[in-house]
C-alpha cells in the first residue's frame, strides 16, 4: 500500500489509482496491494470505457465522472463498484479533475478498499501506460461530455440556422457518403456525429470515435489501421460508423493513407495478407475554417474534397442566443441531481446576462458557468439567479477582454471593425425580437427607417424570410 499525506482516507493509505480521459476511457490504473494485481487482465482492459467495466456505475454516481462534471474534488465513503462477471467491492474514493489551462481534460481517482472486504475478490481494473492503451480490443459506443449516447431529439435547435443544420442530419444519415462537420470547439460536433449514426440504418452496428489531434502520430496509425496482432478502428467498426474528430490534427501522410483506403474500400495489411473489405461510414470534423486548414498545410485538399461530399456547418453559440435558455434548463435538470438541489426557475436577468456573452468556448463554457451556479446556490432556493453565477461571469468577461486585447490590433480597418460590430448589434436585436423591425429599432434606439437601411446595407436576413 502507498501512504500519501493529507488525504481523506483512514490512516492516509490508498491501494488504487485510476485515471480517465474526458471520454471516460481508462488511461491508467494501478494497485499497491499485491493481492489485487492482475497484469494479464490489465492488458485486455486497456482503452476500455470505465462505465463498460463497472456495470453498476453511471455518470451520476461515479465520483470520477462527477469530478469532471463539477470541476471540483469528490469524496465518497463506501462507494460500491461491481465489475461485469465478478463480485462487487466497497471502496472509499477521492476523485480530482485534471485540468489543462481552463479546460477539464480528465480525472484521477485515489481509492482504498474498505476494511473487511475480501481483497482477493477485487474487481478493480489494472491498466499499464503503454502503446497498447490506444488499441481498441472491442467495439463500443462512446459517451460524449459524460452523457449518454445522443439521438436526433437531443439536439437543441430553436435558432433557424441551427434547425436547418439539425434537419440535414436526416439527409446525410440516409446514405453511405462521408460527412464533414464544421464548427468551433464546443458547438456539439460529436453530438451531431452520434445523431447521424443513430438516425441511419447502421444504428445497430458499432460507432467508434477518435480524436486525431490528441493522439501521437505513431500511435494514431495503429489505432486507425491496426497491426498484425490487433485490428484498427476502421476494421472494428465494420458495418458501422467512425467519427474522426479534428481531422486536421492527423499528419498529412496518414491523411493520404486514409484517403487511399476509403477510395479503394479495402484495408491492406502490412504483412502482405489479403485485403480486407471495408463497410464503414466516415464522419470527420473540423473546428477551424477548412480553407485555413488547407492553406496552412494541416489538411490535404484532396482529403477535404473526399470527406466533405456532404457537410454540416454548426453555428457557434453567440449566433444562436435564443438557444441559451434551453441549454440552461437542460444543465439545471442534469445538475439538480449532481448537487441534490431543486432548482425549478431561472431569473430573467440571468438569461439576459448569459445572452450578452460571446461564449468563445460555446456550450461547454456555458455548462461550466451553470455548474458553478448550481454548486453555490442555496440548497433551499428554487431559483437560479444572476447573483449565483456573477463571480464566474465576471471572470469570464475579464478573460474575454484579455483575449480581445491579445488579438489587438485587429486585421480589419477601423471602418470594417465598426461595421462588423454594428451588424452584430443589429443581429442580436433581431434575435431578441424574433425579427420584429419596430421592436428591434426601439432596442437599438434608432429610427425604424434607419434600421431598414442598415438591414439592406449588411444584407441581414429577417427571421420570417
Amino acid at each position: 500500500m502507498a501512504e500519501i499525506k493529507n488525504l481523506p482516507f483512514k490512516d492516509g493509505y490508498i491501494d488504487g489509482i485510476t485515471i480517465l480521459n474526458l471520454e471516460g476511457e481508462v488511461l491508467f490504473s494501478a494497485k499497491f496491494n499485491g493481492k489485487l494485481s492482475n497484469l494479464d487482465e490489465s492488458q485486455k482492459l486497456i482503452g476500455k470505457r470505465y462505465l463498460d467495466v463497472y456495470e453498476n456505475l453511471t455518470p451520476e454516481n461515479s465520483t470520477l465522472y462527477r469530478a469532471m462534471q463539477t470541476g471540483g474534488p469528490i469524496y465518497e465513503e463506501k462507494q460500491y463498484v461491481k465489475r461485469i462477471g465478478k463480485d462487487g467491492i466497497t471502496i472509499t474514493a477521492f476523485s480530482i479533475p485534471i485540468r489543462s489551462g481552463d479546460r477539464i481534460v480528465g480525472a484521477i481517482d485515489l481509492s482504498c478498499q474498505e476494511s473487511g472486504e475480501n481483497e482477493s475478490g477485487s474487481d478493480r481494473v489494472e491498466i499499464s501506460l503503454t502503446e497498447d492503451s490506444f488499441r481498441r480490443e472491442q467495439t463500443h459506443k462512446l459517451v460524449s461530455q459524460m452523457r449518454a449516447i445522443y439521438e436526433y431529439d437531443d439536439i437543441i435547435a430553436i435558432n433557424r440556422q441551427m434547425r436547418s443544420a439539425k434537419e440535414y442530419i436526416k439527409v446525410v444519415s440516409s446514405c453511405n457518403l462521408p460527412v464533414m462537420l464544421c464548427g468551433e470547439i464546443g458547438t456539439g460536433k460529436e453530438m451531431f456525429a452520434h445523431a447521424i449514426h443513430n438516425s441511419s440504418e447502421r444504428r445497430a452496428a458499432p460507432f467508434l470515435s477518435q480524436n486525431c489531434a490528441a493522439t501521437p502520430e505513431t500511435l494514431l496509425e495503429k489505432v486507425l489501421f491496426g497491426m498484425p496482432e490487433s485490428k484498427g478502428i476502421l476494421e472494428l467498426a465494420d458495418g458501422g460508423t467512425v467519427f474522426l474528430d479534428e481531422i486536421d490534427g492527423m499528419p498529412p501522410y496518414l491523411q493520404y493513407k486514409l484517403l487511399r483506403v476509403l477510395q479503394n474500400g479495402a484495408l491492406y495489411a502490412a504483412d502482405g495478407a489479403a485485403a480486407r473489405r471495408l463497410d464503414v461510414k466516415i464522419i470527420a470534423s473540423l473546428s477551424r475554417d477548412p480553407k485555413q486548414c488547407i492553406e496552412d498545410g494541416t489538411l490535404r485538399q484532396d482529403v477535404y474534397y473526399y470527406l466533405s461530399k456532404l457537410s454540416i456547418s454548426i453555428p457557434p453559440l453567440r449566433e444562436r442566443r435564443e438557444d441559451i435558455r434551453c441549454f440552461v434548463e437542460t444543465y439545471i435538470k442534469k445538475h439538480n441531481k449532481t448537487f441534490h438541489k431543486n432548482i425549478r426557475y431561472i431569473s430573467n436577468k440571468l438569461i439576459d446576462k448569459l445572452q450578452e456573452c460571446a461564449w468563445p468556448g460555446n456550450t461547454g463554457e456555458l455548462e461550466q458557468v451553470v455548474i458553478y451556479g448550481m454548486s453555490v446556490v442555496d440548497s433551499k432556493s428554487d431559483t437560479l439567479r444572476f447573483s449565483d453565477i456573477e463571480k464566474r461571469y465576471r471572470t469570464l468577461a475579464r478573460l474575454s477582454m484579455e483575449e480581445s486585447m491579445q488579438n489587438f490590433p485587429p486585421k480589419d480597418s477601423l471602418d470594417q471593425a465598426v461595421n462588423i460590430y454594428e451588424r452584430e448589434l443589429i443581429q442580436r436585436a433581431f434575435t431578441a425580437t424574433s425579427g420584429n423591425i419596430t421592436e428591434a429599432a426601439k432596442i437599438l434606439n434608432i429610427p425604424r427607417q434607419t434600421l431598414q437601411r442598415k438591414i439592406k446595407q449588411y444584407q441581414i436576413r429577417q427571421a420570417n424570410e
